[in-house]
């Protein structure tokens, strides 16, 4: 019994040493906007009826004949330094422009480069109003911006 232990114990630990050669490729960035819909009145939290989402001047349609959102996820593009949305809701047709600086750091030669978003900024937008609480896109974070209608 105690030599049965003794050799799984030895067990454990080879199998433990061979996992430090994989690299640790945890990235912590997203290229997602994380955007959450609030009432004018009251602040609370709400859903809206999303006809369709457009990233303006490509073909790209996020969301289309959809129902009831509260949160939506916006892609950004690393290829430039701002993205157009069209809301198609219940009430109409918005538009939010947003700005962002994009920097890229290796994370190692196994893992490759990470992209991170910074300095997140309302370039234009439709909405009653709009508040960006959170100007790095990071994975942790689940709001970047609050939407009021």
């Amino acid at each position: 019994m105690k030599n049965t232990v003794i050799a799984l114990f030895f067990a454990g630990c080879i199998g433990l040493i061979s996992c430090l050669d994989d690299p640790d490729c945890v990235r912590s960035t997203t290229d997602f906007v994380n955007l959450k819909f609030y009432q004018s009145e009251g602040g609370g939290q709400d859903t809206v009826d999303i006809e369709r989402i457009v990233v303006l001047g490509s073909d790209s349609v996020l969301l289309a004949d959809t129902t009831f959102f509260s949160t939506v996820f916006l892609p950004v593009n690393v290829l430039t330094d701002s993205v157009t949305f069209v809301f198609q809701t219940e009430f109409g047709i918005d538009t939010l422009a947003l700005t962002y600086n994009s920097s890229s750091r290796l994370i190692s030669e196994d893992c490759g480069v990470e992209v991170l978003f910074s300095n997140l900024r309302e370039g234009r937008n439709d909405f009653d109003s709009l508040v960006v609480v959170n100007n790095t896109l990071i994975e942790a974070i689940d709001e970047d911006i609050r939407i009021f209608h």
